[in-house]
């Protein structure tokens, strides 16, 4: 595997998923379901910056596409970040502007209550969408 890409920004851009206020349309934001959003920032996975000037979808490059500042964040506000691989990027907490946790990110997307949203983020669930993103067949997933 090669060198990942470095950013010197510490936030999260207009189109990152991730951030409270962004551009994105609901449901699925950046094209992928929620769900697949929580797999990916509860596991090992290389996260790409949507908005990187570099970025070609599902095959874009460790070496020329930052990693989504968003998702740092997010890991770091859901007590994920320390768990990961040191190659992934990790920031500081900012549940300001980044959603604080699973329930938020499930009630703004799909448009849930959030007793609803709480019974889909259980520690159980929450590890099952993990497993799915690991065992989905990919040519360019980047598990770490």
């Amino acid at each position: 595997m090669g060198k990942f890409k470095e950013t010197k920004s510490k936030k999260p851009c207009m189109g990152c998923p991730f951030k409270r206020v962004n551009t994105n349309e609901k449901p699925n934001p950046g094209g992928s379901h929620p769900f697949v959003y929580l797999g990916q920032t509860r596991g090992p996975f290389w996260l790409p910056c949507h908005q990187d000037k570099n970025y070609k979808g599902k095959g874009s490059e460790i070496e020329t596409v930052s990693q989504c500042r968003g998702a740092a964040i997010f890991r770091s506000n859901i007590g994920r970040s320390e768990l990961m691989p040191e190659e992934l990027l990790r920031l500081e907490k900012d549940k300001e502007n980044v959603f604080a946790d699973e329930v938020e990110f499930l009630e703004h997307y799909l448009n849930i209550p959030k007793a609803v949203a709480e019974t889909n983020t259980s520690e159980q669930y929450l590890d099952m969408m993990m497993e799915h993103e690991m065992k989905r067949p990919s040519k360019t997933r980047r598990e770490i």
